[in-house]
């Protein structure tokens, strides 16, 4: 029996994500978390992304904190092409085992 991967399953996004949180940002978080699991990092069920924004040039950009408690890991990253950054916002992406979902916090 072949162990599976992490976050290699069908992946979700609850109603409120969708509708607040622009879609280009939904993938870049996503292939945040394929990139780690190509590199072999070993990741946490549950990845948590602060959202902020830093002025860059007088112009806004996307700066997002993945962070996961188990190893402790924290990358930072900014994300090109977000036409409405968001600041002091906090998403999820959590693996079931039967499938991942991206929600807010208070969704849980």
């Amino acid at each position: 029996m072949t162990k599976r991967k992490m976050f290699d399953v069908t992946r979700y996004t609850t109603r409120q994500v969708a509708e607040q949180v622009g879609l280009e940002l939904q993938v870049a978080l996503w292939a945040a978390i394929e990139l780690r699991v190509q590199q072999g990092q070993e990741m946490d069920y549950l990845q948590v992304f602060e959202l902020s924004v830093e002025w860059v040039d007088g112009k806004p950009q996307q700066k997002v904190l993945n962070k996961q408690e188990q190893p402790q890991q924290e990358v930072s990253f900014y994300v090109n092409g977000v036409e409405t950054p968001k600041d002091g916002v906090t998403l999820w992406i959590l693996d079931s085992g039967e499938y991942c979902t991206m929600l807010f916090p208070d969704e849980y």
